[in-house]
């Protein structure tokens, strides 16, 4: 697949588009398989991000690195999802990772910058596939699990979530019948107990807390500051108050509670491995 052919497909944002095809007409720089390789594979593929930069040098905006990527996915993930016999509306939906985060930090920054190239080789490696609502990542380590993330764009409602995990658990007994009862697990702050509190039982967030047994919960992890409060990473009293979300975890903050992010695993009842 040509890379244009790529860019469109994928709906990369026109100004984006247009940094992308100059860069790709005035690239001069040459990425050995080494490199490409240590991408590919989970227990490298931070190294092999960091390389590549390396090589890229100025590259403040991450279009240098995104071109990479999808030049990656254009000669090798593409081909092997015709391979697999994926989907196409599989590939599109699981590799549009990027577009949505090109959007997104455009929404917070009023620019575009790509800045999750360290994530992206999930998508490109085909440890990772977005079905319907939410993504999947088959994580292959030394206790395997599928880890079930969710997109910022994803329908939380009970119906589409249901369906997400059907679909997923038809997917892997066709694709990767070896990971048939493997169990799926969720880290995030939608799966902090406090939720329950702040948002009560009618949320979306809360319906999807409920298909999970949680198993650890972390009060010092901090990152769920940036997708509840996108750029934000100081707790005072200018934190926004435009969702219910946010003001509710706002309040909590200030009042010197702390929150994080929980660990749970899908419940049988739901689609857990014991269901399968």
């Amino acid at each position: 697949m040509k890379n244009t052919e790529l860019f469109r497909m994928l709906e990369i944002p026109d100004e984006v588009e247009k940094q992308l095809i100059n860069y790709g007409k005035s690239r001069n720089v040459y990425i050995p398989n080494v490199i490409i390789n240590k991408i590919l594979k989970r227990d490298e593929w931070d190294v092999g991000i960091q390389e590549l930069q390396e090589l890229l040098e100025d590259d403040s905006d991450g279009i240098k690195t995104l071109w990479e990527l999808l030049n990656i996915i254009s000669n090798y993930s593409y081909e092997e999802y015709i391979k697999r016999n994926i989907s196409n509306d599989i590939f599109v939906a699981t590799m549009k990772f990027c577009t949505r985060f090109l959007h997104e930090y455009h929404q917070t920054f009023q620019t575009y910058r790509f800045v999750w190239g360290w994530w992206f080789p999930r998508q490109i490696s085909l440890n990772e596939y977005r079905i319907g609502a939410l993504e999947y990542e088959f994580v292959d380590a030394e206790n395997r699990e599928i880890a079930v993330h969710i997109p910022s764009d994803a329908d939380l409602r009970k119906r589409s979530v249901a369906q997400s995990i059907k679909d997923f658990n038809e997917f892997r007994v066709k694709h990767y019948p070896g990971w048939k009862t493997v169990k799926l697990t969720s880290n995030t702050w939608m799966l902090m107990p406090e939720l329950k509190e702040m948002l009560g039982k009618d949320s979306n967030i809360i319906a999807f807390q409920n298909l999970f047994e949680i198993d650890t919960v972390d009060y010092d992890a901090t990152w769920y500051m940036n997708w509840i409060f996108p750029g934000i990473e100081n707790i005072d009293e200018s934190l926004p108050e435009r969702t219910t979300l946010q003001r509710k975890v706002k309040k909590h903050l200030l009042d010197g509670k702390k929150f994080g992010v929980a660990k749970g695993h899908l419940k049988a009842e739901y689609g857990g491995d014991e269901a399968l």
